[in-house]
């Protein structure tokens, strides 16, 4: 098997007294779809902070294609090729649809090769290449979350690490960013670390998932068979994962 692209060993978060994570380790190989489960105060926020160089562990290590990144800032795990989708958003709302792109890019120094990026997100997107010269605040929430992906991309990450993508929206739109994440991974080969509440529209794309409960890591495994294991019903209060598993 090759070398995961990211990984935590054995990762320890404290905030002050409070042991926010405890030992944790996860995997994310290069074409997967990852994700991690976890209800309110799982551990799961303080997960995508650590990797994203927000919060600095107190033990362990994270590491980037085999790299040891711990102690990196933030900006260089972007350079590094870490790409983040925020939690609700976030995109620059003042600025219009193409000047968000262009942020994404702003580690990289062709404009030839970004030119052909913003082409490229312009067709993968239809909606957001018809207001690229909107404000992005104009935007709806689905909208806006798909600029979100779009300007991550625009970095040509190793990893994308989504945090809660489907969060505040419609029904409509959480079936298309989750069909979104699904042809990125399988067209383009996208790698995705997603942090994710609802756990059936989780395991629904993921290739594999890890189900945190106050700061330790429950258990983990393929998607197909996280459907079914009782720790998972158990953390959500007895919910039943309906939705068909699409990963392959």
């Amino acid at each position: 098997m090759t070398d995961p692209i990211l990984s935590l060993r054995d990762v320890d978060v404290h905030y002050g007294h409070f042991h926010a994570l405890r030992s944790v380790s996860i995997e994310v190989f290069e074409g997967e779809i990852v994700c991690l489960l976890g209800g309110n105060a799982s551990g799961k926020s303080t997960t995508m902070k650590t990797i994203l160089g927000l919060v600095r562990p107190t033990g362990g290590q994270v590491l980037l294609d085999g790299a040891d990144i711990t102690r990196e800032p933030t900006p260089a795990r972007i350079r590094r090729g870490i790409a983040s989708v925020p939690e609700a958003r976030r995109v620059f709302p003042e600025m219009t649809v193409e000047e968000n792109l262009r942020m994404g890019a702003f580690t990289r120094g062709s404009r030839r090769e970004i030119a052909a990026d913003l082409a490229k997100m312009y067709d993968l997107f239809p909606r957001i290449a018809e207001r690229r010269r909107q404000d992005a605040g104009t935007l709806s929430g689905g909208e806006q979350q798909m600029l979100a992906f779009a300007r991550a991309l625009m970095s040509r990450p190793r990893v994308v690490c989504m945090d809660e993508p489907t969060m505040g929206l419609s029904p409509l739109f959480v079936d298309r960013v989750l069909d979104t994440v699904v042809q990125l991974n399988r067209e383009l080969g996208v790698t995705a670390f997603m942090v994710e509440q609802n756990a059936e529209l989780a395991l629904s794309i993921a290739h594999r998932g890890y189900l945190l409960a106050t700061g330790e890591l429950v258990t983990s495994g393929p998607a197909r068979e996280l459907v079914d294991d009782p720790k998972i019903r158990e953390s959500y209060l007895g919910k039943t994962v309906q939705r068909e598993t699409e990963a392959s």
